[in-house]
């Protein structure tokens, strides 16, 4: 991937992270550009003010990001640590020092290659209006992802491309209820995030989740060469059509909340 040489505080997912919540500081293992292996931490802050305490997001090989951690001093209470998976098994000691335990593993995926986006016959994707179906994104999200943070309310909504599937309507010009929905939010990594993706159960195996992604993605692709996702990793489903669109893991992580 040309576009993920990245390290230490230039890696992308700290550039994702950092258009998400306000860095306070940062830290850095890094001895210059040819260090592929460095570490780095940034500390991150909810800019609306709604959600105190911290998070951490790091990065680098587990034993230097251990080693790094070490000298961390949060300058509030921690709410989350994000971490190398790997990592929490060398400074498990810090971690819990700040009140964490291990919560959830997940993995970071990209892509620079648009996928086909389907044809005839393909579930019609279409871009939505925040203003107009912010009830239906919410429900949709409600019962097909409601552990997503990036829901249609949130301060970030905004901020992203929202687009959807319709169940087809029989009979009737045009489509009936939202039953797919998900967004592309830009990143000064110059890149767009998806996040906030979910179908209905009662109609995933119908290829609404693959349309939709493989749309949203192209669309990145075409405005920034670049896509993300993150997804627990534990998701086979997800995984399999993630990766049937070009996708592959760049970053495997372990989450860390309050115990």
């Amino acid at each position: 991937m040309t576009r993920l040489d990245g390290h230490g505080l230039d890696h992308v997912f700290h550039r994702v992270r950092a258009d998400l919540l306000d860095v306070t500081r940062a830290w850095t293992d890094s001895s210059g550009r040819a260090d592929t292996g460095a570490a780095a931490v940034l500390e991150l802050a909810d800019p609306t003010g709604e959600r105190p305490g911290r998070w951490l997001n790091a990065v680098g090989r587990p034993a230097r990001l251990a080693r790094l951690l070490a000298t961390v001093e949060p300058e509030a209470d921690v709410v989350a640590a994000t971490v190398t998976r790997g990592t929490g098994a060398l400074a498990g000691e810090v971690l819990a020092g700040w009140g964490l335990g291990p919560a959830t593993t997940w993995d970071r995926m990209v892509t620079e290659v648009a996928p086909p986006v389907p044809d005839d016959g393909a579930p019609v994707v279409e871009l939505l209006d925040l203003d107009r179906d912010v009830d239906e994104i919410e429900a949709v999200l409600t019962e097909a992802n409601p552990d997503t943070h990036a829901g249609a309310r949130g301060p970030r909504a905004r901020a992203a491309r929202w687009y959807g599937v319709r169940e087809p309507a029989a009979g009737d010009v045009g489509g009936g209820a939202l039953v797919a929905v998900g967004s592309a939010t830009p990143v000064p990594a110059g890149a767009a995030h998806l996040g906030a993706i979910g179908t209905l159960p009662a109609y995933r195996g119908r290829g609404y989740g693959g349309a939709l992604t493989a749309r949203m993605t192209a669309d990145g692709v075409a405005e920034h060469g670049l896509v993300t996702l993150g997804l627990y990793d534990d998701n086979d489903g997800a995984r399999r059509m993630y990766e049937r669109l070009g996708f592959a893991v760049a970053h495997e992580v372990e989450t860390w909340r309050p115990s």
